[in-house]
């Protein structure tokens, strides 16, 4: 790394972007050199300056190829003898690149005026005195002193006919007050007493004392450099014009320009500064082409998709839903009519799906590109090999402003590219890093040496945090209510806390409006057109704030430079099968993009909360967050149109890590998403009729041998697989769907499938209760963890009582006549979330739209005959939530009291790791050694999971015994010694094997029991190609099937299933250790249809 040096443009960021005047437009093609040396007379934006402040021969992090590592390594394996070999990556090419030097902070440089120094005297703290006239404090009077003393005049009005206890009472009250009185001239009198001893050590000191001497002088030049801060911030901030909210912001690209490049070329890079209008009107102008355009444009979230969809609608002068409208996943406003459609990335891979290599859109723009979550990577992806195959006629336009665009241009080689970057001169942003901060807010830090490449520890978040929140108090005190303050924060743990600490602290009134993902899109929709004159908003954001929505009134950005994302370390297995969210700094990108979120309607502060040397050292981009992320669920949706989803990860620009691979492909195969093309079950199992990749795979597996020199695996896509595809939520909860449809009680397990994808409504701390409760929070949490024991069916389970209390919750909505208000009181009362619940019952109607349209679903409208049924089927359901989430069990190996700090301890069955549970998430049972816990939520925190939203089985056999009776596929063998035959049975997840041994009668009763589940999943494959028919007719093609009626095949189920857990004590299921490898029989859930009879 080269060495860092101070030099460049005075005044920091600010004055660089000041001198901005001139407007640049570049356009490039794939055969245009890189650009050269940036210049300030050449104009820019933030990224710009930031890409040439980093240290000179900066060396960029390898990108992942684990798709490509996949399948070579799974090549080697076939082609040599059965030993273990492993694929190593290439190393990426080192890049070189010479950038300007880091500008000086502001507080380290030379005042620009000599007058400043002249007139030392008059500072900012002077000015406001002068303003201000210091006001005379009188004594008040003694009392009785005045003929008009309340207490003497109603005595001596009332004479003798007042009471003796009301006179004594009187007399009490005047020598209290008296009392106090004199407390507080005494205790005057000791401050001053105090003050003068102060000022004596003080004097003293400075005579006698060096380092005394250099500590003062060291806060005198503390003090001096805050007044000269403090007094240019107020002059830069009386320049403040006033704001006209209803101002629209004039567009600052050029839009002919950009039209006319899309028009000549295959693909056009838009990178312009945040803020310019690229996501309104670019979309907006293509659809104003012709009558003829199909435009579809992404965003990667669901509230910046339906903001910018219905502001564009405004702009038209139009309803949100006719021209213009939006699509996400489980909400569509729009009809066949409508020409440009704003979507989610994930809904607009969705819509590819089903429109093999023929998108229906003559434009298809890819707004805030440079997040590539892993989907856009998957779409980008398609679209390339539509593009270079010539299967559709379309123009992908991508947009950021903050895109490295030589890597991409190198990647859609053999199209035509275009570039289009533009910035223009705005309001003028004023910059503060966290040397100017502390100099304005009074206050001394150290900042760490190499502190972007340390990680991220609690004490130096707890320094940030402190500095953020004087900050915020400085701001309150010193700025117009009008003006609001967006704050970016790490987390949503992090925004709860700031939300807390700003009711406590904050003397002027505040509006507060907390900014997270679990928070609607109407909420902050209400508080952007919120006006308080009186009360200043401030904005508690994560990083979902940094796109698209335009915070008009915002004047005021605070930046802790952190996010919380996903992060894997190969060297832990843990994190690779639950990546922890951790704590880490962002890039320069990012820093662009929260820094735009000011100067479009009026000149603005950012304050960044870190040194100009550390940012500068910042990397230009995040890692792909599919390098750091689980990807069953896209591996899922990708075998829809491949049949290998590792080939088409292989032609990704950014690829997973064969470590997350192998975990996805090994998740899939034991829940019976896909079978090898060479298993011989594999004929009956899979569905033609939904292999919609037959367009698809030929093309992808071609391209992908192109860069993969090895044999490419391919595999059918079965029933179930299907299934959980359409469904929109993860693999582990979808088979909570399958075990609905095997047992007739699909609409409480879809509940529960709706309920272990979401967050727990219960909560400890209500809002109205939060002052009370703060000093008691295991006092708080106990109350509601009562409140869930009440609900959980007499069971040992966090869902079931979820899944209760949101079932009493509809009734007792219905009861209100659907009055919200009286909805909010009954679930305070019960310690829940009003939106959260909502939040489940929204989800667990997509869930029942989506499979609508695959299969007929029972369903059973009335809560309170659903909530009887969930009673009688309560130990049912919970044999079935836990072996949907049987690959996270845990088995209890020490106990402790988690509100003394003691914590209990699990070590896993199918994973390598040790848990603890989660002190901050309220549950309704206990752990205790030797039982075995089954949570929904494992996150990694340092060394040890924290698990919570759990169920605790205390019976090994029951555990044993429900994924023997459940599990999709499981091995076994009959044995036989002198006390009689016996099986052995192996389970296997997260390539751990587990045996266990059963007498003769209970082995042979589970397979004739899986052998009943097959049975039903063959009816469920026929209501699904016969769903046409009537009641009756249907029966008749089960019966030339050889089935039963479905109906009485999930009664038989439901009583079997009951039947053994009921009896546990006649049965026998025991682990044992078995090395040798001779289970040969294969007992799998099969779904193959049956021969007609």
């Amino acid at each position: 790394m080269g060495k860092k040096t101070r030099d460049g443009p005075k005044g920091g960021v600010g004055n660089a972007i000041k001198e901005m005047s001139t407007t640049t437009v570049t356009t490039t093609t794939t055969t245009t050199s890189g650009e050269g040396k940036w210049t300030s007379s050449e104009g820019g934006n933030l990224l710009t300056w930031l890409s040439q402040v980093a240290p000179q021969q900066q060396k960029q992090n390898q990108q992942s190829r684990g798709a490509i590592d996949y399948l070579n390594k799974a090549n080697a394996r076939k082609n040599a003898k059965p030993s273990k070999s492993s694929a190593g990556r290439p190393p990426a090419a080192e890049t070189t690149s010479t950038k300007p030097e880091v500008p000086k902070p502001r507080s380290l440089q030379q005042p620009q005026q000599q007058k400043d120094q002249d007139n030392a005297g008059t500072n900012a703290v002077e000015k406001l005195a002068a303003l201000f006239p210091e006001k005379q404090v009188k004594e008040a009077p003694a009392p009785n002193a005045k003929v008009g003393n309340p207490i003497a005049a109603r005595v001596a009005a009332e004479g003798p006919k007042r009471n003796e206890k009301e006179r004594r009472n009187e007399t009490v009250r005047a020598q209290r007050h008296r009392g106090e009185r004199e407390v507080k001239k005494e205790r005057l009198q000791r401050r001053l007493e105090m003050m003068k001893e102060a000022q004596k050590f003080h004097e003293e000191a400075l005579r006698t004392d060096p380092e005394y001497q250099k500590r003062f002088q060291t806060f005198q030049e503390l003090q001096a450099a805050q007044q000269v801060a403090h007094s240019t911030f107020l002059d830069r901030y009386a320049k403040q014009g006033s704001l006209n909210i209803n101002t629209i912001v004039s567009e600052r690209i050029d839009i002919p320009v950009i039209l006319n490049l899309i028009d000549q070329h295959d693909v056009v890079f838009i990178c312009t500064d945040t803020g310019s209008g690229k996501s309104t009107s670019v979309p907006k102008a293509l659809l104003e082409l012709s009558n003829d355009t199909r435009v579809v444009s992404t965003q990667p979230r669901r509230t910046a998709t339906v903001s910018i969809a219905t502001r564009v609608a405004e702009l038209r002068r139009e309803a949100v839903g006719e021209d213009v409208g939006y699509w996400i996943r489980g909400d569509k406003c729009g009809d066949v009519q409508t020409r440009l459609w704003y979507m989610t990335s994930y809904t607009l891979l969705l819509h590819l799906l089903n429109t093999p290599l023929r998108p229906p859109f003559t434009h298809i723009v890819l707004d805030e590109f440079h997040e590539r979550q892993p989907d856009i990577e998957v779409t980008v992806a398609l679209l390339r090999l539509c593009l270079l195959r010539r299967t559709a006629q379309f123009k992908l336009i991508l947009m950021s402003a903050t895109l490295d665009t030589e890597g991409w241009e190198a990647y859609f080689a053999g199209l035509k590219v275009a570039t289009y970057k533009q910035s223009e001169p705005k309001h003028l942003i004023h910059d503060y890093f966290m040397e100017d901060v502390c100099t304005l807010v009074g206050t001394m830090y150290d900042e760490p040496p190499n502190i972007v490449q340390r990680g991220v520890e609690y004490p130096l978040m707890e320094k940030h945090t402190a500095i953020a929140q004087a900050l915020l108090l400085y701001l309150n005190t010193c700025t117009d209510p009008q003006h609001a303050i967006l704050v970016f924060l790490p987390g949503r743990g992090q925004v709860e806390q700031m939300h807390m600490w700003l009711e406590l602290n904050l003397r002027k009134p505040v509006d507060i409006i907390p900014w997270h993902s679990a928070v609607d899109l109407s909420v902050i929709q209400e508080a952007i057109k919120r006006r308080g004159h009186n009360r200043q908003k401030i904005y508690l954001a994560t990083d979902i704030a940094e796109v698209s929505i335009t915070l008009p009134d915002v004047v005021f950005v605070i930046d802790m430079v952190l996010v919380k994302r996903p992060k894997v370390n190969k060297e832990n297995p843990a994190t690779v099968l639950h990546p922890p969210l951790m704590t880490q700094w962002v890039s320069k990108g990012n820093i662009a993009q929260r820094r735009g979120r000011i100067g479009r309607v009026q000149q603005g502060f950012y304050f960044c909360l870190l040194s100009a040397e550390a940012v500068a050292a910042l990397p230009e981009h995040m890692h792909p967050p599919i390098e750091n992320s689980r990807i069953d669920e896209l591996s899922l949706h990708c075998l829809q149109l491949v049949s290998n989803p590792v080939a088409i990860f292989s032609i990704c620009h950014g690829q997973p890590l064969l470590e997350t691979i192998a975990t996805a492909m090994d998740t899939l195969c034991n829940l019976g998403c896909i079978l090898h093309r060479k298993d011989p079950l594999a004929v009956g199992e899979c569905i033609s009729e939904i292999h919609t990749n037959s367009e698809w795979s030929p093309l992808v597996l071609e391209e992908a041998k192109n860069v993969v020199f090895a044999d490419i695996d391919e595999y059918e896509y079965t029933f179930v697989g299907r299934l959980l595809q359409l469904i929109p939520v993860s693999p582990l909860p979808g088979m909570l769907v399958l075990y609905g449809f095997f047992t007739g009680l699909e609409s409480l397990t879809i509940l529960a499938a709706a309920v272990t994808s979401s967050l727990s409504p219960f909560a400890p701390n209500q809002p109205e209760k939060k002052r009370r409760w703060r000093h008691d929070v295991a006092g708080a949490m106990e109350e509601t963890e009562n409140s869930m024991r009440e609900m959980c069916c007499g069971m040992r389970s966090d869902i079931l009582a979820v899944m209760k209390a949101v079932l009493l919750f509809r009734v007792q909505f219905a009861k209100s006549g659907e009055d919200v208000t009286a909805a909010k009181m009954w679930c305070a009362q019960h310690h829940l979330s009003y939106d959260k619940l909502r939040s489940i019952l929204d989800l667990e109607q997509h869930i029942k739209y989506e499979l609508a349209n695959f299969i007929p679903v029972r369903d059973v409208p009335d809560a309170t005959v659903l909530l009887n049924q969930l009673e009688k089927a309560a130990a049912v359901m919970l044999v079935m939530t836990n072996v949907a989430f049987v690959s996270q069990a845990l088995e209890v190996v020490s106990e402790g009291n988690t509100y003394q700090k003691t914590k209990e301890t699990a070590v896993g069955i199918f994973m390598d790791v040790v848990a603890v549970p989660d002190i901050h998430s309220p549950s309704c049972l206990r752990w205790q050694e030797g039982e075995i816990i089954v949570p929904v939520q494992l996150s990694l925190m340092g060394n040890k999971m924290l698990a919570s939203f759990s169920t605790a089985i205390s019976s090994h056999k029951q555990f044993w015994l429900s994924l023997l009776l459940l599990t999709h596929k499981v091995m076994y063998a009959v044995f036989a010694d002198d006390e009689g035959e016996f099986y052995v049975f192996s389970v296997k997840y997260y390539s751990t094997e587990r045996y266990l041994e059963t007498d003769a009668a209970t082995g042979s009763a589970i397979l004739q029991f899986r052998q009943m589940l097959s049975s039903v999943g063959q009816a469920l494959r026929l209501l699904r190609d016969y769903q046409h028919l009537y009641d009756d007719e249907f029966a008749d093609v089960l019966n030339d099937h050889g089935l039963k009626p479905l109906r009485d095949m999930q009664c038989e189920v439901v009583t079997a299933m009951a039947a053994f857990f009921n009896n546990t004590e006649n049965i026998t299921v025991d682990e044992v250790e078995h090395e040798e490898d001779d289970l040969d029989e294969v007992s799998m859930i099969s779904l193959a249809l049956p021969k007609r009879g």
